[in-house]
């Protein structure tokens, strides 16, 4: 299928500028044609797809990118059908939680187990601080 950049924005949930961006970090190939004519294909979706995918996982763009390039479109395909499937099925169901420890710790956790594990959780924060401390 073909897509305009506001379709293709639409349809991957993320705006026309960081689609550009993803094109000149090299996360994106440019699509077909140019200007107002450019066309984007099922590829492109699937590709910013994968990246929104390894975002929540909290991997940065230089090694997304690096991941792309070692990895064969194939690979990358059948990687973004799965992440296409969790994105859909796990959407607004699940809230987590993220709290600064300090300046440079954060600790993050599901609302859900925030209570079943609160004890762990708040061991875990003093032992961080009193570890600054030193």
């Amino acid at each position: 299928m073909k897509y305009k950049v506001s379709e293709l924005a639409d349809k991957s949930g993320v705006t026309k500028r960081t689609i550009h961006y993803y094109i000149s970090k090299g996360l994106l190939l440019p699509p077909e044609g140019s200007g107002v004519n450019s066309l984007y294909n099922d590829e492109h979706l699937e590709r910013i797809l994968l990246i929104k995918k390894l975002q929540a996982e909290y991997m940065p763009l230089n090694k997304i990118r690096e991941y792309i390039l070692e990895n064969p479109t194939e690979k990358a395909q059948k990687n973004t059908k799965e992440i296409k499937t969790k994105i859909s099925r796990d959407e607004g169901q699940e809230i987590y939680i993220r709290e600064n420890i300090c300046d440079i710790f954060e600790i993050h956790y599901s609302e859900e187990n925030g209570e079943k594990y609160k004890h762990i959780i708040e061991n875990v924060k003093k032992y961080v601080e009193k570890m600054m401390e030193d």
